[in-house]
């Protein structure tokens, strides 16, 4: 299940870094720099959002029971981002992360008159397949 994330640009420090460093905190923030996490594994996540990140970008994850984790852009499509922590992070992290994410919604209960429809058309469907395999082997 996606988790909700944002970016917060952090204060530059004195070393005159000429890249702006980012945080992505997971829940939502006051900002306007959404991140759907997709994916959140050992060594890295996979990230969907508006912001613009280049490959070999850095930026900080801060997790529940890791803290800060230095994180680095991989590899994007489009808004799709890859990246990979400095050092892979603790089970009990990712748990704790994991545990963060909303939990999937209920699966609704299936309508057996929609069902009975496309059962029905399947059925037909194989019907008219058999008709012209039947028609197909007669005429040979």
């Amino acid at each position: 299940m996606p988790m909700l994330a944002h970016f917060e640009d952090l204060s530059p420090r004195s070393d005159r870094r000429r890249t702006i460093r980012r945080a992505l905190k997971l829940g939502i923030g006051e900002c306007e720099q959404g991140v759907t996490v997709h994916d959140l594994s050992l060594t890295g996540a996979l990230l969907e959002t508006s912001v613009p990140m280049l490959v070999g970008q850095t930026f900080e994850v801060e997790l529940p029971q890791a803290g800060k984790v230095d994180a680095t852009i991989v590899w994007n499509s489009g808004e799709f981002y890859g990246c990979q922590f400095e050092l892979p992070i603790a089970p009990s992290a990712l748990s704790a992360a994991l545990l963060r994410s909303p939990p999937a919604p209920p699966a609704a209960a299936p309508d057996p008159v929609a069902e009975l429809r496309e059962l029905s058309s399947e059925v037909e469907r194989l019907s008219l397949m058999m008709e012209s395999a039947l028609k197909r082997l007669t005429r040979d």
